[in-house]
């Protein structure tokens, strides 16, 4: 069972990427300046968390992680990036939206201790936060693509 919660745990730190605000367009490295900037603050912030190995780890690990994964996702919302990223950006959004949806799925299955159902969130948790990397490499981001 550890094994599918250290992938969540793996998964949610790589794709929490986020950045500051901004008033207007930003270059795209200032953008990734910001974004990378973001996505270290909150890669320190989970890593002084344990590591989850039991259901109730699990729940506490989601309850504590994920509002801080939505705040960096908030934060990177509101960063306008260069016109030639839009699309990119929306693209990684998208996918950080869906490790958020598929980390509320892992609490709730771990809530029930269903193994099955912790399994099938924990690799779609991780499925997501692939998605999510690769979508922060295309955009040249850095920290906010490491695992």
């Amino acid at each position: 069972m550890s094994t599918s919660f250290r992938g969540f745990a793996v998964a949610g730190a790589a794709v929490l990427a986020v950045a500051g605000c901004g008033g207007g367009r930003l270059s795209h490295a200032e953008y990734a300046k910001r974004a990378d900037a973001v996505c270290s603050a909150y890669q320190a912030q989970v890593k002084l968390l344990a590591q989850p190995s039991s259901y109730d780890d699990v729940v506490s690990y989601v309850e504590k992680t994920l509002p801080l994964y939505e705040a960096a996702l908030k934060k990177l919302a509101a960063l306008k990036p260069p016109t030639a990223d839009e699309a990119g950006v929306q693209a990684w959004l998208a996918a950080g939206r869906k490790v958020a949806a598929a980390q509320r799925s892992l609490r709730l299955a771990a809530m029930r201790h269903d193994l099955p159902g912790t399994n099938a969130a924990a690799a779609q948790v991780q499925a997501t936060g692939e998605t999510s990397r690769q979508a922060a490499i295309a955009l040249g981001l850095t920290a906010c693509a490491a695992q």
